[in-house]
């Protein structure tokens, strides 16, 4: 049980949500859950709030405006690593946060089981 984070590109003419088009740009899949057990060690200490909402077995998007806190969660995260796999899949997530930040077209979304 992981939780994958995609790098979305949303697409969206006016303010109906029936005209919204999501395209993946890339993921970080989390077959081993490595991503998910350093998550899990972290949540509900009350460090990282914004990290708490992610839920293993549901969906949560992000927006551009939300990643410089994410960024700053995910740090927590890196603390929390204890093997070098870990390690390169929080750096991953990273990558893909510091893209997502940089363009208001891209969310990043948290795809539990």
């Amino acid at each position: 049980m992981g939780v994958d984070v995609e790098l979305i590109r949303v697409e969206q003419q006016g303010t109906s949500p029936r005209r919204r088009r999501d395209s993946q740009v890339t993921m970080v899949g989390d077959v081993l859950s490595l991503f998910t057990s350093v998550l899990e060690r972290v949540q509900r200490h009350g460090r990282t709030p914004m990290l708490d909402r992610i839920d293993p077995y549901g969906l949560l998007e992000l927006t551009s405006v939300e990643m410089p806190q994410f960024l700053s969660e995910l740090d927590v995260l890196v603390e929390q690593a204890e093997s070098a796999g870990e390690e390169k899949v929080l750096a991953a997530v990273r990558r893909l946060a510091e893209t997502c930040r940089d363009d208001k077209a891209l969310c990043l979304r948290f795809v539990g089981d």
